[in-house]
C-alpha cells in the first residue's frame, strides 16, 4: 500500500511537471527584440486559450491513436498466432476471417495516424488581433478599402507592381512622429504558363517629413528599374557607395540632392535589415522570387515588399508556426516606424527590431 501511495504520488508530480512545461512553452511568448517587448500580454490574451484548446485535443487524440494502434497490433498478432499454431481453429481457420481481421487492424492503424495530425484551430485569426492590438497606439485598421484600392492602381501605373488581380488582405492607418503612416497586405494572382502564383504583397507608405519635387526609386529587381529609367530619360542612375547595398539593390533619382538626403546610412542599413529579415536570399523560395521596392515621390515614400505567398491561413497550423507569424507580422508592423525614424534623422532611437538589451548578470543579488 506504502508503494502503491509513493508510485501515485510521483505520477502526480510528474502530471503537474508536465503542466507547468506546457503553460512555460505554449502559454508564455519569449519577447525577443524590443518590438515584441509586451507582447507577451496580448499572447496571453488572444493566442493562449486557443493553445491550451490545441494541447487538450492533441491530448485527446493521442490517447485514441494509442487505443487504436494497441487494437491494430493485437489484431494482428491474432492472425500471426493463428497462422503458426491454431490452424484447426473454427474462427479464423477460413483465409475470408483472416482477411477481415487484417482489413480491421489496418483501419485501425489508419485511425491512430489520422488522430495524430494537427487539429484545427484559427491561430491565423488570433494571432493576428494579439498582434493588431500589440501595436493598437500606433496603426489601427482602416475600412476605406476604395483608398487602399487606390494606392495599389497608383503603384501599378508607376511600375512597382505588374498590372494582375490584386485582393486587398489587410490596410492599417495612423500616425507616427507627425507623419502619417499606411500598412497593406494584399493578395496578387500572376499567371505563370499553365498555373498561377500567388504572390503575397506588403506596402509601407509614410509621410516625408521635408519637402520633395523630384523622385527617388530602388529595386532590388534591376532589371525592372533599367527598363522604368530606359523609357523615363529623367531618371538617373544613383550609387549609393556602400557594397551590399549596391550589391543588392538599383538605384535611380531625378534629384541627386534628395536621393542623398534619403538615403542616409542608417536608412541604408533600416532598409538592408528589412531585406534580410522579411525576404531573406538564403530562404528557399518556391515561385516567383520574392523583391523589395521603393519610391518617394510626391511627398511620401513607399516600400513594396513582393514574395511568394506564405498561406498562414491553413487550418493545420502548430503552435510553432502560430509563433513563427507572429513575430513575422510584428517585424512587419515595427518597419514602420523603424522607417520614419530614418526619414527623421532619428540617430538616437534604436531601431525597432533591435534585440532587447541583456539583464545585468554581473550584479550580485543577496537574499536574507
Amino acid at each position: 500500500g506504502r508503494r502503491a501511495r509513493r508510485t501515485a504520488e510521483g505520477v502526480a508530480v510528474l502530471s503537474s511537471l508536465r503542466n507547468l512545461r506546457y503553460h512555460r512553452v505554449m502559454v508564455s511568448f519569449v519577447e525577443k527584440t524590443l518590438a515584441e517587448q509586451g507582447f507577451g500580454a496580448s499572447w496571453r490574451q488572444q493566442v493562449a486559450p486557443l493553445m491550451a484548446q490545441y494541447e487538450s485535443r492533441q491530448r485527446r487524440r493521442i490517447m485514441f491513436a494509442s487505443l487504436a494502434i494497441g487494437i491494430a497490433v493485437g489484431l494482428g498478432v491474432v492472425v500471426l498466432m493463428v497462422q503458426t499454431q491454431m490452424l484447426s481453429s473454427r474462427l479464423l481457420a477460413s483465409p475470408l476471417h483472416q482477411l477481415l481481421v487484417l482489413a480491421l487492424a489496418v483501419l485501425a492503424g489508419i485511425g491512430a495516424w489520422v488522430a495524430l495530425l494537427p487539429a484545427k484551430m484559427d491561430f491565423a485569426g488570433a494571432v493576428r488581433r494579439a498582434v493588431g492590438l500589440h501595436f493598437a497606439n500606433l496603426l489601427t485598421p482602416d475600412d476605406n478599402t476604395a483608398f487602399g484600392e487606390v494606392i495599389l492602381q497608383d503603384l501599378v501605373t508607376d511600375g512597382l507592381l505588374d498590372n494582375c488581380a490584386y485582393r486587398l488582405a489587410a490596410h492599417y492607418s495612423g500616425t507616427y512622429s507627425d507623419s502619417r503612416i499606411r500598412m497593406i497586405e494584399a493578395v496578387a494572382s500572376t499567371p505563370r504558363r499553365h498555373a498561377r502564383n500567388m504572390l503575397d504583397i506588403l506596402i509601407i507608405r509614410v509621410s516625408l517629413p521635408f519637402p520633395q519635387t523630384g523622385e527617388v526609386r530602388a529595386d532590388s529587381r534591376v532589371d525592372r528599374l533599367e527598363s522604368i529609367r530606359k523609357s523615363r530619360p529623367g531618371l538617373t542612375v544613383y550609387p549609393v557607395g556602400h557594397d551590399l547595398f549596391d550589391g543588392t539593390f538599383a538605384v535611380a533619382t531625378t534629384d541627386m540632392d534628395e536621393a542623398t538626403r534619403i538615403f542616409t546610412d542608417g536608412f541604408v542599413e533600416t532598409l538592408l535589415r528589412i531585406q534580410e529579415r522579411l525576404i531573406s536570399p538564403l530562404r528557399q523560395w518556391r515561385g516567383a522570387q520574392p523583391c523589395l521596392a521603393m519610391q518617394a515621390a510626391n511627398g511620401s515614400l513607399v516600400l513594396m515588399i513582393e514574395m511568394p505567398a506564405a498561406g498562414e491561413n491553413t487550418p493545420r497550423m502548430t503552435p510553432a508556426m502560430a509563433e513563427a507569424q507572429a513575430r513575422d507580422l510584428i517585424l512587419k508592423f515595427a518597419a514602420v516606424p523603424a522607417l520614419v525614424d530614418e526619414l527623421q534623422g532619428g540617430l538616437d532611437t534604436p531601431p525597432a527590431f533591435a534585440p532587447l538589451p541583456l539583464a545585468d548578470a554581473a550584479r550580485a543579488v543577496v537574499a536574507i
